[in-house]
This record gives structure tokens, C-alpha cells and sequence, in this order.
């Protein structure tokens, strides 16, 4: 077989490059899908109820736009208003917009009801009127548009769940088109998903030649030559287009965690190629007769088994992500195996074929000579502690497993797309204003279906307001009994039997409505009732967007109309996050026992023994409860991110404890006993592994400058799970093997090389 890479190089090489080069004219099918949806299946309950409720009451996503200043009751600020509404309202894929311009004032004289736009006419002296601050505040139509101080007015467009999120793009052109000295912000969850989807797009730019860049650093300063640098980044560069490739060709779209995929390829495949570069210097220095056709087959022969391997149990490990229900996830799972198992055949095939061509290097004297010796002296301590305390490592790491398992209680699921920014953004500044001022930019609906407009009915919906405004997450509730006590103002006199009451009849409710609409209001009409009086919502605004409020009030909403034979369902975009939530849980269950299944698998058909895999088991267990216990101690949220975190850290974790044992399994083979294997192996294998781990940490540090804030959670997170599987694999695996001396490593019945 070796000598097939040599024989047949130029095809080799040739069809590596024709397989990338086509995966590469893949790429301008790439769209990127920041959405919620595009985590949750079609089926899901939430989604179903929400296209329903967008065919009845056209747009039923919420963008605001505000106008920001000391005080914006005045002339200028008002005027500016008037003219973004009236231009923003012709924007197609706007259903609707609504603004305090649109708000009537209603009254009732001589006998009849009399409507007057509440700012029909904007005097330049308004700022000097005592009373138009009161009669805003006393009007529910004015009122919920303008903060409490008056330092924000806003006005609310709703958008159609077809129309993009690029349509922000247009409503920020409008806004350039008429300036003013007013702060003008955009808030809303098309708005969070338009920003999330610059990010993505910012993220990949910056983070991929960052992480890029760190990894040539990393191989230059480890090997000293350029061969070690550019052989293992062709190979990662390959791969992540083939994997991206591959997601174009598939129609997958690019979603928050495809940040992921190519810092994880940048991390994780160029280890097998690091491995071939480190023995290929270690050929051409200690024989210097080889020439590099020669040491081109050798590292072929002594690394494709170890490779294979590590190989296998790393891509066993991502598949676990095939179990999750967020459909990007499972994604990812797919396309990170694909790209580890194109980056395994690359490094064991294309490397030494392309390293063929080159010639042998100069014998010299190593410039990172003092770095190995450094790094020998901490696995020589490794080793004395290891043969000296065997029994003291296991106890300590049963210790800290305990500890994390405590930790692991206090673990939190949030998948509030509010909290993935940080600092003072524009998304978050918007968010935080929107929230403190106007009641919050999440909504949940409350469909009625029926004779909506029967007193019954109404009352109902009047005493599911009253009870549901008092829950302080809650900001604004409206609802068509909040509109039909205005309009009664117009019917009745002020402390007249229906005055500011729900009409006594549906006849009277129906006459209210009509009057009302034909006075040009049926934008305001349409938000709660549909054109039939067949269907009715309550609108409920949400102060706090964390999924456990969001929880909370859902459950709440559930029981208080449980029996309402007229409630048809509760939903609202802000309650897919909760459903994602109970996602995540489920499939970081199902992912972490399906990883540790396939890895217990193969390392027992590897090894050929169950107790491997048992063995194996030890170290990434240890580090499982490390990671979630710091995550519940510290207060870091499971989410859309960190709940890949398991999968990942058990298909690399894994490979450290592999290195070790197939080195061990040669020194035993050797006849030394185990604690001499163990020090060996820590003093020779021990630092491929410790130069392996730390690759892959520096890798994933590229995500600590992420735009997002899981992302850098995620990045924080993957380093300790890594450096602890590090330890373990250094520390724990070697003081079981050394009391639990496991007789399936004393074997000599399959072959194994001694190279690493």
C-alpha cells in the first residue's frame, strides 16, 4: 500500500484538489438563516399556531423603531415622526404600522361620537402645553407608544413572516433619508435576527483567518519550518471548503452554530497532519541516508493505523450531535464529520504524497530544543507521580468529579436570543430600552375563536387582562376589550351606565367596531379581531425575555384558560425559545450517551475489549462533570452552543486517552512492567499528546472574540474540557492502568507499530 503513494502521487494529489475545487463552486448557493425556525422542526406546535395566526392577522412579528432624546414632546421630533411613518408604512412586506399619530381622541356630544386624531396638527409650541402630556399618558391608544419620561416615542411596524429580515436594511435607508437630532433605534425580533445574521457574517470573516493564523503561529514555533506549517493548513483550508461545499449542496443554510464548523475543522483536523510532520522531522533528522520518497512511505506505515483510529473515535464522537432535534446541530455533526474524515484521508494520503516532491532537509540542530526539554521535565514529573501516587490521582479525580456533580444541579437553559450580545451594541441598547420603557418586544398571543364578540366572551378576556397585567415580567396587554372601552367613551357620557365599560351586547360591540373602522381605523381594528369576527387575540408584551419568565407565564396563561371553551391556543415567537429550550436539554442527553456509546464501541473492537471502553470512559466522565459543574456553579446557561459542548470534547478528548494506550500496549509488548510503560509513555507519547491538546485549545481561543456571547462562553468552556481531558489521559489512565493492570494490553496477538 505504501507504495501506491508514491506510485500514483500525481493522481492522488491532483483528485484532492479536483474534490475541493468543486466543493468550492458550491459556495454561492450559501445563505445565512439567523432564525429561531431554523432550529425547530416545521411540526412543532408553536410554529403551526404561528402561521395561523399571521393568515388571520396579517404580520405578527413586531418591529420598533424609536425616536431617543431628553424630550420628544416637541415640534421637531414629532414632525420627524410623522414623516418615517408615512414613508415606512408604504414598504412592501409591511403589514401594518401603527404610531401615536394614529391614536383618537373619543368623546361623546350631543348625542353623537366624535373622533379627532389625537395629533392631527403639530404646533411648533407643543413643547410649552402643560396638558398634552397628561391627555397622552390618559389615552391607551397614545400612551404605549411614548415612554413614561417622554425621553422615547416609537411606533410599531408589523411584518409579514415571508418578507426578510433584509428589510430592515430598507427601513434604516428611510431613516438616514430624514435626519434629525433625535437617536433613532430599531428593536424587535426581526431586528435581533437581522443583527445576529450581520454578526454571523462578521464572526466568519474575522475568526476564521484569526483562528488561521494562531495555528500557523502554533505549527511554526512547534516544528520550525515551513513544510510543518503549510502541510497541515492546506489540509484544514480543504477541508472546511468541502464541508461547506457540501452544506450548499445539501441547501443547508449558515445558522449561529455554523461558527462553529470551521474553528472546529481549524482545531481538530490538522492534528493528523501534525502527527505526520513530527515524524517525518523525526525521520529525515535521525537517518540522514532516507531519502524523502523513503520517509514519505515510512510515516505513511507508521501512522495510518493510530490515525485511522483517533480518526474514527473523534468523528464517532461529532456524529453524537446527530441525536439532537435542532436540526443545525445535527447539521453540524454531519458536516464536521465529513470534513474530519476528508481532513484523515488528506493527512494520510495527500501529505505524503505532496511531501514527496520535496527534498530532505538539511541535518540541523532543532531551535525549539530548550521548549522540549521544558516540556520533557513537566511529563518526567507526570510520570513520578503517576508511578509514585497511583492511588492518590484516582481519589483526587474522583474528588473533583464529585465536586462538578454538585455543580451540575445548579445548571440553567436559556436560548434568549436578547443575551447573545454584548456590551453596548446597538441590538442590546435597543433591546434594554425597549424593555425598560415600552414593556419588553417579545410577545405572546392568546387566540379566541367563536362569537367573539359576546358579553361572556369579552368579559373573559377582561378579567384574563386584569389578572395577567399583574405579573411584573409582564409590560402591555391589549386586547379588543381594551379598544371597545375606548370607543365607549364615544357612546356614553362620563359616569353613564356603559361609560368606559364592555358594551352590554354583541350588537353594540359589533357597531362600535364598524364606526370606528370607517373612520379610518382599520389598521388599529385588525390587530385584535379579524375581518369575519371570527377570530379575537390578546397581545401580551414580556418585560424579561429569559426563558424561565417566559416559562413561567406560559404555564400561568395555560391554567387561567384551561377551561375556556373559546380559547383556541397561546403562542408567540418569544415561546419557540422555550420549546428550543426542552430541545436542548433532550438532545444533550441523547448526544452525550450516544457519543460515549460509539466511542465504548470502537475502542472495545480496537483494543478488543470491553474494559477499554470502560477505561476510555474514565477520563472524558471526570471531564463531563467538570465542564457542567462549572457551568451550574458559574452561572453559564446551557444554550444553543454550549449543549454541542459534550460531543465535541468526548470525539477529541478521547484520542489522548488512545495515544496512550496503543504506546503502552508497545512497552508492555516490550517486556517492561507497567509503572516503567506508564513513564515512558508519558516521556515519549506524552508530548505528542500535550502538543496535540494544546492545538486544539489554541484553536477554539479564535471564538473568545466571537460577537456572541455563547460563543465565547463556548470558547472558555471547550479549553477546560480539553485541558482536563488532558490531565486525565496524563494523569488518571495511566494510575488506572497501573493498579487495574488490564490484560488485554499485554497482548501480542495483533500488530501494533511503536511509532507515534
Amino acid at each position: 500500500m505504501q507504495e501506491k503513494i508514491i506510485q500514483f502521487r500525481i493522481p492522488i494529489v491532483a483528485a484532492s484538489l479536483a474534490i475541493t475545487l468543486l466543493a468550492l463552486f458550491m459556495f454561492p448557493r450559501l445563505k445565512v438563516n439567523p432564525g429561531l425556525d431554523n432550529y425547530v422542526p416545521e411540526h412543532i406546535e408553536n410554529r403551526v399556531y404561528l402561521r395561523k395566526l399571521d393568515s388571520i392577522f396579517g404580520g405578527s412579528e413586531m418591529i420598533m423603531v424609536m425616536l431617543h432624546t431628553e424630550d420628544v414632546v416637541n415640534a421637531s421630533t414629532l414632525i420627524r415622526l410623522r414623516s418615517l411613518a408615512d414613508q415606512l408604512c408604504q414598504l412592501e412586506g409591511i403589514d401594518r404600522c401603527v404610531s401615536p399619530l394614529d391614536a383618537m381622541e373619543i368623546s361623546y356630544e350631543d348625542g353623537f361620537m366624535v373622533m379627532e386624531p389625537f395629533l392631527e396638527e403639530i404646533p411648533q409650541d407643543i413643547a410649552e402645553d402643560e396638558s398634552i402630556r397628561p391627555r397622552i399618558m390618559e389615552n391607551p391608544m397614545a400612551s404605549r407608544f411614548f415612554a413614561e419620561d417622554f425621553s422615547l416615542v416609537s411606533m410599531i411596524l408589523s411584518k409579514n413572516m415571508q418578507t426578510s429580515d433584509t428589510i430592515i436594511d430598507v427601513i434604516k435607508n428611510v431613516i438616514a433619508e430624514h435626519p434629525g437630532k433625535e437617536e433613532v433605534l430599531i428593536g424587535g425580533l426581526p431586528f435581533i435576527r437581522y443583527s445576529i445574521s450581520d454578526n454571523i457574517k462578521t464572526d466568519l470573516t474575522l475568526l476564521v483567518p484569526l483562528a488561521m493564523l494562531l495555528m500557523v503561529l502554533l505549527l511554526y514555533f512547534s516544528f520550525r519550518e515551513w513544510k510543518g506549517v503549510f502541510m497541515p493548513l492546506i489540509i484544514v483550508t480543504m477541508s472546511i471548503i468541502l464541508s461547506f461545499g457540501v452544506m450548499a449542496l445539501l441547501g443547508w443554510e449558515i445558522s449561529l452554530i455554523t461558527i462553529l464548523l470551521p474553528i472546529m475543522l481549524i482545531a481538530i483536523a490538522n492534528n493528523y497532519g501534525i502527527h505526520m510532520i513530527a515524524r517525518y522531522q523525526e525521520l529525515s533528522r535521525k537517518d540522514g541516508s532516507l531519502t524523502m520518497k523513503q520517509v514519505s512511505k515510512q510515516i505513511f506505515l507508521d501512522l495510518k493505523r493510530p490515525i485511522v483510529i483517533t480518526g474514527l473515535t473523534t468523528i464517532g464522537g461529532v456524529l453524537g450531535l446527530l441525536s439532537h432535534s435542532m436540526v443545525p446541530a445535527a447539521q453540524l455533526g454531519v458536516l464536521t464529520a465529513l470534513g474530519i474524515g476528508f481532513a484523515l484521508m488528506l493527512s494520510i494520503w495527500f501529505l505524503p504524497a505532496l511531501l514527496s516532491f520535496f527534498p530532505i532537509p538539511k541535518a540541523r540542530q532543532s531551535p525549539g530544543q530548550y521548549k522540549m526539554a521544558l516540556a520533557d521535565r513537566w511529563l518526567n514529573r507526570f510520570s513520578s507521580w503517576v508511578t509514585l501516587h497511583p492511588v492518590r490521582i484516582v481519589i483526587l479525580s474522583a474528588t473533583v468529579g464529585l465536586i462538578g456533580l454538585i455543580g451540575i444541579f445548579f445548571v440553567e437553559v436559556d436560548t434568549n436570543l436578547e443575551g447573545y450580545f454584548l456590551g453596548r451594541s446597538e441590538v442590546r441598547r435597543s433591546t434594554e430600552l425597549i424593555n425598560d420603557k415600552f414593556g419588553g418586544s417579545q410577545f405572546i398571543s392568546v387566540l379566541f375563536s367563536g362569537d367573539i364578540l359576546l358579553p361572556d366572551v369579552l368579559k373573559r378576556m377582561d378579567q384574563y387582562e386584569k389578572e395577567i397585567a399583574g405579573d411584573p415580567a409582564v409590560g402591555h396587554v391589549s386586547s379588543p376589550v381594551t379598544m371597545l372601552k375606548e370607543l365607549s367613551k364615544g357612546f356614553y357620557n362620563p359616569g353613564e351606565e356603559g361609560y368606559n365599560q364592555i358594551p352590554a351586547s354583541a350588537d353594540e360591540a359589533y357597531q362600535f367596531i364598524e364606526i370606528f373602522a370607517m373612520g379610518g381605523n382599520e389598521e388599529t381594528v385588525e390587530q385584535f379581531i379579524d375581518y369575519n369576527y371570527e377570530y379575537a387575540r390578546m397581545l401580551i408584551s414580556l418585560k424579561d425575555g429569559s426563558n424561565k419568565t417566559g416559562k413561567i407565564l406560559h404555564s400561568k396563561l395555560q391554567t387561567m384558560t384551561q377551561d375556556d371553551p373559546n380559547v383556541e391556543f397561546i403562542a408567540g415567537a418569544s415561546l419557540t425559545k422555550i420549546e428550543l429550550a426542552d430541545m436542548v436539554v433532550k438532545g444533550q442527553y441523547r448526544s452525550l450517551v450516544l457519543a460515549m456509546v460509539v466511542v465504548f464501541i470502537l475502542l472495545s473492537i480496537v483494543f478488543r475489549s470491553p474494559r477499554a471502553g470502560v477505561l476510555s470512559s474514565s477520563p472524558l466522565s471526570v471531564a463531563i462533570l467538570v465542564l457542567f459543574g462549572i457551568m451550574g456553579l458559574f452561572g453559564i446557561s446551557l444554550d444553543i452552543a454550549t449543549a454541542l459542548l459534550s460531543s465535541i470534547m468526548i470525539g477529541v478528548g478521547v484520542d489522548y486517552t488512545i495515544h496512550f494506550l496503543w504506546r503502552f500496549k508497545v512497552e508492555r509488548n516490550r517486556g517492561l512492567d507497567h509503572k516503567e510503560a506508564a513513564r515512558v509513555t508519558l516521556c515519549t507519547t506524552g508530548r505528542g499528546i500535550f502538543f496535540n491538546a494544546f492545538s486544539v485549545m489554541v484553536g477554539f481561543l479564535a471564538l473568545s472574540l466571537s460577537n456572541f456571547a455563547p460563543m465565547r462562553y463556548f470558547s472558555g468552556l471547550v479549553v477546560i474540557s480539553i485541558f482536563t481531558c488532558l490531565i486525565s489521559a496524563l494523569l488518571l489512565v495511566p494510575s488506572i492502568v497501573i493498579l487495574t493492570k488490564p490484560h488485554y494490553l499485554d497482548r501480542n496477538s495483533q500488530k501494533i507499530n511503536s511509532h507515534e
